[in-house]
């Protein structure tokens, strides 16, 4: 998020997406986000989007990784190293 942040305020200088990403990638390095994101930040600033938050999407919910389900993984795989993921999963 913290990218997203910095793109938005590059945005308000009036920094074009390009020279916003050569920025992102001076600072954060391999860790940039890529042009293309950049570029789709970009677009959703010229049509009025100002939050910078993730939108919710489908998928597993955040929930289901908890210190007490990681917990319980590490101690199945160290009573057995080759438990397939279903196993796991189960």
């Amino acid at each position: 998020m913290e990218q997203r942040v910095n793109m938005k305020f590059c945005f308000k200088l009036g920094k074009t997406a390009t020279e916003t990403h050569e920025m992102l990638v001076k600072v954060y390095g391999v860790d940039a986000v890529s042009k293309k994101c950049v570029f789709e930040w970009f677009k959703r600033f010229r049509d009025g989007e100002e939050d910078v938050k993730d939108e919710p999407r489908s998928g597993r919910p955040p929930t289901c990784t908890t210190p007490d389900n990681i917990e319980r993984v590490r101690r199945m795989l160290a009573d057995d190293r080759r438990l397939s993921l279903r196993k796991i999963a189960e």
